[in-house]
């Protein structure tokens, strides 16, 4: 029974085969929120079972362990063989995807990281249709993916400044294509009807309107269309793409807004009570400065009435002695 489920889990699953080459390497595709789920199979035998991402050091070890099965916050993973193909194979996955899960990933057996599996994972902000209008802000240096959605899965397709007519950035009718700070692709593993685009380090010149267009040879055309405003941060606020979508909508659409995050009444509120501590400070200081000048004006009071209900006593000499004056009185006559 437990064989069963898992060689159906095993042919449900995306599967990965052991490849150190970079242009075999495995892409998948995902959308912020979704989850990821891979099977690294053909795996060299080893005791650790091990999920890690880029270099597989310090916070970028996932998971690490001896058992069958590990779960370490967003991140799992769980080993079984196939005794008839003498397959060692592990199972890993991520749930509530970010786009900074994007990157480089690697998962083995023992501790041998050259030996280990390794793909690549690309996580969009939102998925789009050609229904809405879409926009995103961002900062300069940042990075944007989208998933383009079509009804039908195109057998060109194309990344585009504008409308497609001059600036066209990345053509392809395969996989996966890149050229500079731009790259499209899809999951190798069946046709799909959502591509994926990516602009890196974005700069205030690529502000503008962008289009994913799909194009069967039947002459079948359709596009999606998105704008992105590039700016830099002004008067305290920050401008980000904050996305509320439905991502498993394959149909009507994605709905995609923006609004400025919360920084800026943050600002007003740390601001305003600064200076309500500085104003109650200044007062505290005046009071304590009044109350000082208050009480040594009453013993400047008092002292001169001491000074006035001074004693003169008659010497014998007939000479008038000044008792208890102080040469810095103001009465030394």
């Amino acid at each position: 029974m437990i064989c069963h489920i898992l060689f159906c889990f095993f042919f449900l699953s995306f599967q990965v085969r052991n490849s150190s080459s970079v242009d075999e390497m495995n892409h998948f595709h995902r959308v912020a929120g979704g989850n990821l789920s891979i099977i690294c199979y053909g795996l060299s035998s080893g005791t650790w079972r091990i999920f890690c991402r880029e270099n597989c050091e310090g916070e970028n070890v996932l998971v690490n362990t001896k058992s069958q099965k590990a779960i370490n916050g967003r991140s799992s993973a769980e080993y079984f063989e196939r005794a008839q193909e003498k397959s060692f194979n592990l199972s890993v996955a991520v749930s509530n995807l970010t786009q900074f899960d994007s990157g480089l990933y690697r998962c083995g057996l023992g501790d041998n990281t050259a030996t280990f599996t390794k793909f690549k994972v690309v996580v969009a902000e939102a998925q789009l249709d050609g229904n809405s209008d879409h926009h995103f802000y961002k900062e300069p240096g940042s990075w944007l993916t989208v998933a383009c959605s079509f009804s039908f899965s195109g057998t060109k397709k194309y990344f585009c400044r504008g409308d497609c007519g001059e600036d066209v950035l990345l053509y392809t009718d395969g996989v996966r294509a890149q050229s500079g700070r731009y790259s499209i692709g899809h999951d190798k593993s069946a046709k799909s009807n959502v591509f994926y685009v990516t602009i890196k380090n974005l700069t205030r010149s690529d502000s503008g309107q962008y289009r994913c267009l799909s194009y069967l040879n039947s002459g079948t055309i359709s596009h999606v269309d998105f704008h992105i405003n590039v700016s830099d941060v002004t008067s305290g606020t920050t401008y980000q793409s904050r996305l509320y979508q439905n991502n498993g909508a394959t149909s009507g659409g994605t709905s995609v807004k923006t609004f400025p995050p919360w920084d800026l009444p943050l600002i007003v509120i740390v601001v305003a009570l600064a200076v309500t501590v500085i104003l109650l400070s200044a007062a505290l200081l005046v009071s304590c400065r009044r109350r000082s000048l208050q009480g040594l004006g009453i013993a400047d009071s008092f002292s001169d009435k001491q000074m006035e209900s001074v004693v003169f006593e008659q010497s014998t000499s007939g000479d008038l002695i000044y008792q208890n004056i102080k040469p810095d009185s103001k009465n030394q006559k």
